[in-house]
């Protein structure tokens, strides 16, 4: 309404004054690393790697399948986000947007990611289509979902911490993300730091992962032992 008032297609925007309904932040939706590695288990092996990959670099599922091979750095074990799978093809992030970032790879995940690209072309999608008659086609996250992660997902079992078999919750892949960044968080590291690997545009997309850090307290009563001259009030 206010681009149209701009544009001088009306004169006032009927839309002044008006308290929006607060937005209910729903928790971050993750897997423990038993509920992770009992789906990467249950998974084929040809995306297995793939899977591996999304649980420990956070990339967005459109990422995952628009990953090129000569965007991996494996004299750095890094990987550069460059461009991403969507609907009507692969396209390139804009220069200037955060998605567009450098994600280090732990040596375990470059080493299955070398297995798996050491016979494609250089600049070659990582991940493609495997079915006979059609390997090497653009992933589709539709039929990706359907015939991969939910039969993975729904066989997947592991052992809670009494010992019995627990299923493994239902969530669709994106929780991969949100799996890489509540593990990060949980070991310290800063909401700053997973902000830039996961390319969020927004800090208050990456707060919701704030109420995983470790105890705080302990930092704080840490920094105030370690002031050169701490306050006194005087006997």
């Amino acid at each position: 309404m206010r681009a149209a008032v701009d544009d001088d297609v009306i004169a006032v925007s009927p839309c002044r004054s008006i308290d929006l309904p607060p937005i209910a932040v729903k928790p971050p939706q993750w897997f423990t690393l038993d509920q992770a590695q009992s789906i990467l288990d249950e998974l084929p092996t040809a995306w297995k790697t793939m899977c591996l990959l999304g649980f420990y670099t956070g990339l967005r599922w459109g990422e995952l399948s628009g990953l090129h091979c000569h965007r991996i750095d494996r004299r750095r074990s890094r990987l550069f986000v460059v461009e991403v799978n969507t609907k009507s093809g692969i396209k390139e992030y804009p220069k200037s947007s955060k998605s567009r970032r450098e994600v280090p790879l732990p040596p375990h995940v470059l080493e299955a990611l070398e297995r798996h690209i050491h016979r494609l072309d250089r600049d070659a999608l990582v991940f493609t289509t495997i079915t006979k008659g059609r390997a090497g086609r653009r992933l589709d996250d539709g039929n990706w979902r359907r015939q991969t992660w939910w039969p993975a997902v729904d066989a997947a079992c592991y052992f809670d911490s009494d010992g019995e078999q627990q299923t493994v919750p239902h969530y669709p892949p994106h929780s991969m993300r949100h799996t890489c960044a509540s593990w990060l968080v949980q070991k310290g590291v800063s909401l700053y730091e997973v902000q830039h690997l996961l390319g969020h545009e927004s800090f208050q997309t990456t707060h919701r992962y704030a109420h995983l850090q470790p105890d705080a307290h302990k930092a704080v009563l840490g920094a105030w032992q370690r002031l050169d001259s701490p306050l006194v009030i005087a006997a």
